[in-house]
């Protein structure tokens, strides 16, 4: 590894303490004796890294900002192993990965240099690190991207949250194998890559991102109420009720809807179905704490 540390920062992402944990990380960086350059603009950076003095003394490139950011530098330049610096709402990459909003802890990280091969997903043609999913939460999602002005936070997700419960259709949605065939259909289908999800709930606990598989997870049930108890149930850790739910594991699927049905991708909109979603092995190396197993 070189000595260069190549910054990617989302500036729509984190709070002025986000931005006071950035600064402590380039300077523990530097004081570590570490070459380190930040950049808001991705053409800016991917310009500078196209260069080949500078691609040849990378040490990693830092995603500082949300899952978005963690994807949008895995997605241009999967071959330079990527740190994270949680500066976004869930920072869900940096909580699988137990690093906290700290500069301290993330420059630490970066100077011990272990690092863990990943699998990462693809929706159509873009990387996925987390999840893919179709449903209510991708309406939320949609909702809120069409209101977001800057930063967010989890109290920035009550009146999409809201707006969908009211007005959602909960249409039909169908998960086919690669060949085709039907696999299951619900109102609300999750295709998961790492255990983590928003708000601390566990849909797919089992999801692992070393086994070259997807967890899909398709909710059968329809209408707001059984949505929100099925919600509540999830976020305080009980089990699904027998017939809720269908798991599938596979290494693609295609998911479809006769109407539109929005979809999310690590907490981006993704426009509607269909998509298909299929998973890349060992396609993505992420800077881990010395203390990964």
């Amino acid at each position: 590894m070189g000595n260069r540390v190549v910054i990617q920062r989302n500036p729509t992402s984190g709070s002025g303490r986000g931005a006071r944990q950035l600064k402590v990380l380039i300077a523990d960086l530097r004081q570590a004796g570490f070459r380190v350059r930040l950049f808001a603009s991705r053409e800016r950076m991917d310009a500078f890294l196209a260069q080949e003095e500078v691609r040849a003394e990378i040490h990693c490139l830092v995603a500082a900002g949300g899952d978005g950011t963690v994807a949008s530098v895995a997605q241009r330049h999967p071959e330079f192993p990527v740190a994270v610096m949680p500066l976004g709402t869930e920072n869900l990459v940096a909580r699988h990965l137990r690093i906290p909003k700290c500069g301290r802890t993330a420059a630490a990280v970066i100077r011990d240099g272990k690092t863990k091969i990943y699998d990462t997903a693809f929706v159509n043609d873009q990387r996925c690190l987390l999840m893919v999913s179709v449903g209510m939460d991708g309406d939320v999602v949609r909702r809120l991207s069409m209101v977001r002005s800057g930063n967010i936070s989890h109290l920035s997700y009550a009146r999409p949250i809201l707006g969908s419960l009211l007005k959602y259709d909960f249409p039909v949605v169908s998960v086919h194998d690669d060949d085709g065939t039907l696999l299951a259909q619900g109102t609300h289908v999750i295709v998961t890559n790492i255990p983590e999800y928003g708000f601390r709930m566990q849909f797919s606990p089992n999801a692992n991102p070393h086994d070259g598989q997807l967890d899909v997870r398709v909710f059968h049930r329809t209408g707001p109420i059984r949505t929100l108890m099925h919600i509540i149930r999830t976020r305080l850790g009980m089990a699904d009720r027998q017939g809720d739910v269908t798991r599938i594991t596979r290494s693609g699927v295609e998911l479809r809807c006769e109407t539109d049905a929005p979809v999310q991708f690590d907490g981006d909109p993704a426009g509607s179905c269909p998509v298909r979603v299929r998973i890349e092995p060992a396609s993505m190396t992420l800077m881990v704490r010395s203390t990964e197993q």
